[in-house]
């Protein structure tokens, strides 16, 4: 006997008399509107939602089913990867740091981040509704708040979203256009005083020292940067939210030709030395906000205000991240180039090409040891002097060069390898006249 035959029996209920529930009618979002649908849990909030999400074609949160996938496995091929690294940027995932771990290795939030990325891409033609059922579930209250302001910022032109949550206390910075209450009926509420996180910080200086709690956030690793000159912390709530920190500039930086000064180029520096360099010019070395709360601005806040404190003409910034996400922009500074392919590198990829070594794969120890193994020996030699050289060049370190280091470390040579294909952009801030 089933299950259901078992109790239908033992209730005195015939199967053919259960009714199956009717979702409640949903209002349909206006372009760019957030409509918050509130009500105690088994009123139907989600097969609302489910409904009015088939009636217009709309994109629920997708599950995450396989916590063992990598993180950029889950969106579709045939999409580019700059978009997808941008719409993960969008969510409030613009982390090198977490595109190349597990789904399960995420925390609660990074996941509805993640959730809501895959969402906006899976958005297709005409498809413009966004639904998203409990987006806030099992989240700590500022971390709700903060995805709720971050979905209220995606809500943007022709995109509609529809949301329930059972959290009030997240309304305020979801900012509804609308809020709906099921509860046996629908009805409207009203919607709350919209509010932003971004009036709650907090910024204060800080210290060199201060960056050892941030350092396991950033992409490249805990690695210092070069000397410092500033540093500003961000609080939200009582709670460490972000850290900025400045220093001194790159003596031999080629791309400065193209936006200050001559004073400033290489060729200057050589003759004149670095003082007006130092005196003039600043460098904008680390930016890591907590992956809680991305997406609010805090960035873009603690640059503009070490750019006011600093006080310099220049302020530069090299960055690797600044293709996928706009808070240098939104700070003031302006895109001027791409960096150019350090020397060494140079060298190493030219020499793989002529031998046709797949120079992505030499960061890989294992595959290094073998071709070195296997390279006749006055090719295994010179591969080994470009290695030597690549770990003592800028593309290692990030701030300058180690080529007074005799023999460099193996971490040394992974870095630098690692970095091989990397492409930063270089920024520049000016003082306002």
């Amino acid at each position: 006997m089933s299950h259901l035959a078992y109790a239908c029996r033992v209730f005195g209920m015939a199967p053919h008399d259960l009714v199956p529930p009717v979702a409640a009618d949903l209002p349909l979002p206006g372009e760019g509107q957030v409509i918050a649908v509130i009500g105690p849990s088994g009123a139907g909030k989600t097969l609302a939602l489910n409904a009015l999400a088939a009636r217009h074609s709309g994109v629920c949160l997708p599950a995450l089913t396989d916590p063992d996938a990598p993180v950029l496995s889950l969106f579709a091929p045939d999409l580019p990867t700059d978009f997808v690294l941008r719409t993960l940027a969008r969510a409030g995932l613009a982390d090198g740091r977490l595109w190349r771990v597990k789904v399960g290795q995420l925390s609660g939030g990074e996941q509805q981040r993640l959730r809501i990325a895959l969402a906006l891409c899976s958005l297709q033609g005409d498809a413009t509704l966004l639904v998203a059922d409990e987006f806030d579930a099992h989240l700590d209250e500022l971390t709700a708040c903060a995805l709720a302001q971050t979905l209220r910022r995606l809500c943007r032109g022709p995109l509609r979203m529809l949301v329930s949550t059972h959290n009030l206390a997240t309304l305020a910075y979801l900012s509804p256009g609308r809020v709906v209450q099921i509860d046996g009926a629908v009805s409207d509420v009203a919607a709350p005083q919209p509010c932003s996180l971004a009036d709650e910080v907090e910024i204060i200086p800080g210290t060199a020292r201060d960056w050892r709690r941030f350092a396991h956030w950033h992409y490249l690793g805990a690695s210092r940067p070069g000397p410092v000159c500033g540093v500003w912390l961000a609080r939200v709530r009582g709670r460490d939210a972000g850290i900025a920190m400045f220093g001194y500039p790159h003596l031999l930086l080629s791309a400065r030709k193209h936006a200050l000064p001559a004073r400033f180029h290489v060729s200057a520096l050589r003759t004149n030395g670095p003082a007006a360099l130092n005196r003039d010019v600043r460098l904008l070395q680390r930016v890591v906000v907590d992956p809680r709360l991305r997406g609010l601005g805090i960035a873009t806040r603690l640059i503009a205000h070490g750019l006011r404190e600093l006080d310099v003409p220049y302020v530069e910034c090299i960055a690797q991240m600044g293709g996928y996400t706009d808070f240098l922009l939104h700070a003031g500074f302006e895109r001027v180039c791409t960096l150019e392919v350090p020397h060494a590198a140079q060298l190493l990829l030219r020499f793989c090409e002529r031998r046709d070594i797949p120079a992505h794969r030499l960061h890989e120890p294992t595959f290094r040891e073998a071709l070195l193994a296997k390279l006749p020996a006055p090719d295994s030699a010179a591969l080994q002097r470009h290695f030597d050289h690549l770990a003592r060049s800028r593309v290692n370190t990030g701030h300058g060069s180690s080529r007074g280091a005799q023999t460099p470390g193996r971490h040394a040579l992974n870095t630098a390898l690692a970095r091989l294909g990397a492409r930063p952009d270089y920024y520049l801030w000016k003082q306002p006249a």
